[in-house]
C-alpha cells in the first residue's frame, strides 16, 4: 500500500459497521435483561475472537500484495497468525478473562500496525481508522469484562 494512495470510503463504512456488535453486545450485557447477560458476554467474546483473526489476516494480505520477502515476510506472515491463536486461546478461559485478553490483543495488534507502518507504508487514513476501531472495540470488550 502506498502512503499517498486514496483510502476507500467502503473501508470506513464497513469498519464502523463492524463496531456495532461490540457496542450492542456490551450494552446488552450492561443494560439488558439479566437473562441475556451470559449470552451477550459469550457472544461478545466470540465476536472478539473472530475480529482478532480478521485483524491478524490483514498482515497476511499486506505481505501477499507487496510480495514480501526475507525478514519482513517472516515478520508479517508470522504475526498474521498470532491474533487468531490468541483469540482462540482466549475462549478457553472464563468469559471475563477472555474479554480482557481480547482487548489487550487488539491494542497489541494496533501497536504492531504502527510499527509495521514505519517499514511498509500504509495510508494515514487507514491508521486513523484502525485507531478508532481498536479503541472502540477494546473499550467495549474491557468494559463488558468489568460487569
Amino acid at each position: 500500500m502506498n502512503a499517498a494512495a486514496p483510502f476507500a470510503p467502503a473501508a470506513a463504512v464497513l469498519g464502523a459497521a463492524g463496531l456495532l456488535p461490540f457496542i450492542a453486545l456490551a450494552a446488552l450485557a450492561a443494560l439488558g435483561p439479566v437473562t441475556w447477560y451470559v449470552y451477550s458476554l459469550t457472544a461478545l467474546s466470540q465476536y472478539g475472537a473472530v475480529i482478532l483473526t480478521f485483524v491478524g489476516a490483514l498482515h497476511w494480505g499486506y505481505a501477499l500484495q507487496r510480495g514480501a520477502r526475507g525478514q519482513t515476510a517472516w515478520l508479517q506472515y508470522g504475526f498474521s497468525v498470532v491474533p487468531a491463536l490468541l483469540g482462540w486461546a482466549s475462549l478457553f478461559f472464563d468469559v471475563w478473562t477472555a474479554l480482557r485478553m481480547q482487548a489487550v490483543a487488539l491494542l497489541g495488534c494496533y501497536a504492531f500496525d504502527l510499527a509495521m507502518a514505519r517499514v511498509v507504508p500504509v495510508p494515514a487514513a487507514f491508521l486513523r481508522l484502525r485507531a478508532v476501531l481498536t479503541v472502540t472495540g477494546s473499550a467495549s470488550l474491557l468494559l463488558a469484562s468489568l460487569l
